[in-house]
């Protein structure tokens, strides 16, 4: 993950210099975003079984997710998004969702903009804790939890475009609602803290 985020730093430092026309016209954005968890995953609250997860760095939960945007006014895009989850596996408590749904973003500013939106929809999550250290191969025994349910995750976004493309910074705080049986959905809610790069189509 830590890679992953030096070599997209890296690119954005050498693609982003400045344009003397800033490209807005587009229509439509395709991009990413990766971000590491911020805030404590309760994940304790599902089960005694259960450990929570920290912030840790690389190590740590992360989030990723792909979207795509439609231009509706200025200032207004609408789309659909993907969230994506997951802890360490080699931690003794793991876990990870898989989520989608549409988005709305409001946007302020050119060349230097302030963003922000909420994403909602339909999610599938998953943990599971082992009574001990991952094995190094084949299977292991634990506790598991799965269920499904849905998810409000509001977001804010500071950035910069240059041609056709932005690069920015965003924290994204995930509420996830669902069954309240085996403790419920809540212990996967968290906040993310990431970069997000998007092209104009």
């Amino acid at each position: 993950m830590l890679r992953q985020l030096m070599v997209f730093g890296l690119m954005t430092a050498f693609v982003a210099r400045p344009s003397a026309a800033q490209d807005t016209d587009h229509r439509y954005e395709v991009g990413i975003r990766s971000g590491l968890i911020t805030g404590s995953m309760n994940l304790s609250g599902l089960d005694p079984a259960f450990g929570d997860l920290s912030p840790d760095g690389p190590k740590g939960a992360h989030m990723s997710g792909f979207y795509f945007m439609y231009r509706l006014r200025p200032h207004v895009r609408i789309g659909v998004e993907t969230l994506v989850a997951n802890a360490d596996q080699d931690a003794r408590t793991t876990m990870n969702y898989q989520a989608a749904g549409p988005v709305v973003e409001l946007s302020y500013g050119a060349t230097w903009f302030v963003s922000g939106g909420v994403h909602a929809g339909g999610l599938i999550v998953n943990a599971m804790s082992r009574p001990g250290p991952a094995p190094l191969k084949g299977a292991t025994t634990g506790s598991y939890f799965k269920g499904d349910g849905y998810f409000l995750s509001p977001y804010v976004d500071v950035g910069y475009r240059f041609r056709r493309a932005e690069v920015g910074m965003f924290i994204k705080k995930v509420n996830t609602f669902g069954e309240t049986e085996r403790g419920g959905m809540s212990a996967f809610g968290s906040s993310f803290v990431g970069l997000r790069f998007a092209i104009g189509l």
